[in-house]
């Protein structure tokens, strides 16, 4: 996974509101891409890996030590944080493949069309079912909990990358609580987007067949080796540089 290109004068965080970490934590890695399926469906795949919880904790740990004592809730505990580390949240780090699909069947898919309107996953459970499998994105949070109802906001900047607010819900499903009652909030800053996949099975020509027939202004796009110091070919379709 790549490092994420940062400004200057911008620092990209995730927030998680109501924990013992107001300012939030620095984004370490973020990707964002896209992907075709074998049955023609567009996919939106975003991935984010934050730093330790705690890297700038200067904090006495003693003091939690003793407001533990008060039976301080999961969400509410920096030592229980500090027990994970990290968060993840990605609808492709693990083997399964998620993401927010954004191609309809009767219309041929614009691109920037797409990343004027916000996007939403839709994948709140209801009180009558929850399954993991329904859900767009994966969480490594406080153990592997759950999160849903995302909402993905872009705005095009200046130099053609984009600024990302995204927000959403959390279960602490690894503790055993599937209610979604946490909250989170990502800002992004100058994001890329890194092109679409498409399956190992298929070749360029197919890849152009397919993607010529799903894609508005194809001509905008243009394949790109992934491996180019490799004797393996494989591509992605890229969004021409300007």
């Amino acid at each position: 996974m790549e490092k994420l290109k940062l400004s200057m004068e911008s620092v990209s965080k995730i927030y998680f509101l109501d924990s013992p970490y107001p300012n939030g934590h620095k984004i370490e890695v973020f990707n964002w891409s896209g992907r075709i399926d074998e049955d023609g469906f567009i996919w939106f795949d975003f991935h984010l890996k934050t730093e330790n919880y705690y890297a700038n904790d200067d904090e006495n740990s003693e003091e939690e030590e003793e407001e533990e004592n008060e039976t301080l809730s999961n969400w509410n505990s920096k030592i229980v944080w500090g027990n994970y580390h990290a968060c993840t949240l990605s609808s492709n780090y693990w083997s399964e493949q998620r993401g927010i699909r954004i191609n309809k069947t009767d219309e041929k898919l614009d691109f920037d069309t797409v990343v004027k309107n916000d996007l939403f996953s839709n994948d709140l459970p209801s009180e009558d079912h929850f399954d993991d499998d329904d859900l767009a994105f994966s969480i490594y949070l406080l153990g592997h909990d759950s999160c849903a109802d995302h909402q993905i906001r872009f705005s095009k900047t200046d130099s053609n990358l984009y600024d990302i607010t995204w927000t959403g819900k959390i279960a602490l499903t690894y503790s055993g609580d599937d209610e979604f009652s946490h909250d989170f909030k990502a800002q992004i800053f100058n994001a890329e987007f890194e092109g679409f996949h498409y399956p190992k099975t298929w070749t360029v020509e197919k890849a152009t067949e397919i993607f010529k027939a799903q894609l508005a202004n194809f001509e905008e796009y243009e394949f790109v080796d992934l491996n180019p110091k490799s004797n393996k070919r494989e591509y992605k379709l890229d969004k021409l540089k300007h």
